[in-house]
């Protein structure tokens, strides 16, 4: 693939990964015969791979070796999907976890979201669109993919963190990759209380305002759940951090609200909101500085 399309795949500019190419040699590609570098599944693989890493703290000069450092053997993405894909079709549990299992363990916990589990998921929809499976394979796999991620949230820190609460307005039920950011929000030390979907304006606000959250965080499929959501929203994004994500949120809608709208990759939506969103004595202080 060419410069683009990498950058296409892996959601950073191409500036970025040509200054990583200069610096550290992290890709050698080969060219056309126009003259085009060309670039490979593996090139991929590996930026996938740095991001992850740095997503879990590691400078950028250390996750760029790591990276590079993996055997070439390990499973690429496509056959990751390609395993998880044929277990469900099967109807098969134990062949499912283990291959939603062995996405994680093979590419690492972010890397297996952005390019294994989300992108199957997004499969698995077209394929219920052509008839190939029913609404049973996408609940089935769902399940799996969900428990899954669940346990990747387990929070080692003590308490006196930045606070999220992280939830779905109602109406709304598809909670998975709102359950990726709250995973990735736990794994970068956040406090994360997780209401999932379908929950009330009201009772996300009082959560809000029980755990004196730092950020609170909204997914959506379907605009018109947003639209529906906007004043309490716009209320709630006066006292807190409000961030929208989702193929139901929009520039638009985000600006109604005064939030911040997220990408779709859940590794960099995350980094974001880390540098974007202060603690709560920082919030407050620049509030009273403000008044």
């Amino acid at each position: 693939m060419r410069i683009g399309e990498l950058s296409r795949r892996t959601g950073l500019s191409v500036d970025v990964l040509r200054a990583w190419e200069r610096r550290f040699g992290l890709f050698k590609p080969q060219r056309s015969t126009s003259g085009y570098r060309l670039y490979s599944e593996r090139d991929e693989r590996i930026t996938h791979d740095v991001v992850a890493l740095k997503a879990q703290g590691v400078p950028l000069a250390k996750a760029v070796a790591l990276a590079r450092d993996t055997p070439a053997q390990a499973p690429t993405a496509q056959v990751l999907i390609a395993r998880i894909d044929q277990a469900v079709r099967g109807l098969d549990p134990d062949a499912a976890r283990r291959a939603v299992r062995a996405s994680s363990e093979a590419l690492g916990v972010e890397a297996a979201m952005v390019t294994v589990y989300l992108p199957y998921l997004r499969l698995l929809g077209q394929q219920w669109l052509d008839g190939a499976v029913t609404v049973a394979h996408e609940h089935f796999i769902s399940h799996i993919i969900r428990k899954h991620i669940g346990t990747l949230a387990q929070d080692p820190h003590p308490g006196g963190r930045r606070t999220a609460v992280v939830a779905c307005p109602a109406g709304e039920r598809h909670d998975i990759a709102l359950l990726m950011i709250a995973t990735l929000l736990t794994r970068r030390g956040w406090s994360v209380r997780y209401l999932g979907g379908d929950t009330p304006l009201e009772a996300i606000t009082s959560t809000a305002a029980r755990t004196r959250a730092d950020l609170v965080v909204l997914a959506v499929t379907r605009p018109e759940i947003l639209e529906a959501a906007v004043p309490a929203a716009r209320q709630l994004a006066q006292s807190t951090h409000v961030a929208v994500g989702g193929p139901g949120a929009s520039i638009e809608l985000a600006e109604q609200i005064g939030a911040t709208l997220l990408v779709a990759n859940p590794v960099h939506s995350v980094l974001r909101l880390d540098e974007l969103v202060p603690a709560s004595r920082e919030r407050l202080k620049a509030q009273g500085a403000a008044s």
